[in-house]
Formats: structure tokens, C-alpha cells, sequence
């Protein structure tokens, strides 16, 4: 994966098509929350969504692609569901405060997911 030799998207996709959906049970929408006053020194994103394949890695990559990096993160499944929190920072280790770059975390994540 780090040589870019493999192409991890596609795998996860074949491994979720594999999977087999159990009729008749519904799953709650997946739901991004910034936790405003959890931390001083980090941004606290909270996630929680049906558990499946590659979950964390989608979540990792769009954290990435708002420049994010994860200091800690807590990770729990409760039954089907994943609820995932991140401690993250922008690239000079500073928690995010801007409400747009936060919007635009909350929205990068959730599109992830779908």
C-alpha cells in the first residue's frame, strides 16, 4: 500500500459487495459530530456509523484530505455500530477553530461514508 502498488479502495469494495445485506433491518444514517469543548489541544471529531469494511480507512482519508492528522483516535464497535472519536490537528499541530474548515470536515467525513 505504501510502494501504491495496491489499490485499497477497490479491495474494500470487493469485500463489501461480499458481504451480505440482511433484509428487513434498517441502519441509522452515519452522523459526524465536532465535540467543541472536549479538548484544548486538539479537534475532537466524533463519528458514528453502521460498522463495515474499510470504515476506518474511509474516515482516515477524508480526515487526510482536509490536511487533518489524527493525534489519538478511540475506536468502539456496540453491536453494528461504529462510534469512532479522533483527536485531530492541522498541519502546524493546532486544533481547528475556523467554522467553515470545521463544516468542511464534518461534510468531507460524511460524504466518506455514504
Amino acid at each position: 500500500m505504501l510502494a501504491d502498488r495496491l489499490d485499497v479502495a477497490e479491495r474494500l469494495e470487493r469485500r463489501a459487495r461480499s458481504m451480505r445485506v440482511r433484509r428487513g433491518v434498517t441502519v441509522p444514517p452515519p452522523r459526524v459530530t465536532i465535540v467543541d469543548d472536549a479538548s484544548s489541544t486538539a479537534t475532537v471529531v466524533e463519528v458514528r456509523a453502521h460498522d463495515r469494511p474499510g470504515l476506518l480507512w474511509r474516515v482516515g482519508q477524508a480526515l487526510g484530505s482536509c490536511g487533518l492528522q489524527v493525534r489519538a483516535a478511540q475506536v468502539d464497535t456496540l453491536g453494528a455500530e461504529a462510534v469512532d472519536v479522533f483527536y485531530v490537528v492541522d498541519g502546524e499541530g493546532r486544533p481547528l477553530t475556523d467554522p467553515a474548515a470545521l463544516s468542511a470536515v464534518r461534510t468531507q467525513v460524511l460524504a466518506a461514508l455514504q
